[in-house]
């Protein structure tokens, strides 16, 4: 049997995982700019996960290609910042509570599976 503290501390890292994660976004340009702030930090910080050179190259190109989306729908400098900063903390509270290569995993596949 599982002491009681054991579970306990895995509830609390589920939780703190869950709570700092960004809401879900409001409206299109918002999903865009997370969009391309994800591949953005994907191609710099998981190329080693990801395909490697020619992974980081496409994440880029994914990443570019969703600016250009975002800034069609009216998207700013403030609103892309704000993105990379949510992305960022996530990707960052996954790495340390979990692991580095499962946080490239979660972001990677994320980015693949939202994207279009």
């Amino acid at each position: 049997m599982v002491p009681f503290y054991r579970i306990s501390g895995l509830v609390i890292c589920c939780l703190a995982l869950v709570a700092c994660a960004p809401p879900p976004p409001a409206n299109p340009m918002e999903r865009h700019a997370r969009l391309a702030a994800g591949a953005e930090i994907a191609a710099r910080q998981c190329a080693g996960y990801a395909g490697g050179y020619d992974g980081a190259q496409k994440m880029r190109q994914d990443a570019n290609r969703n600016v250009t989306l975002a800034r069609n729908l009216g998207a700013t400098d403030a609103d892309l910042d704000r993105a990379r900063k949510a992305v960022q903390t996530t990707f960052d509270t996954t790495a340390v509570w979990i692991s580095r290569q499962e946080a490239c995993n979660q972001l990677v596949s994320f980015i693949a599976w939202e994207s279009n």
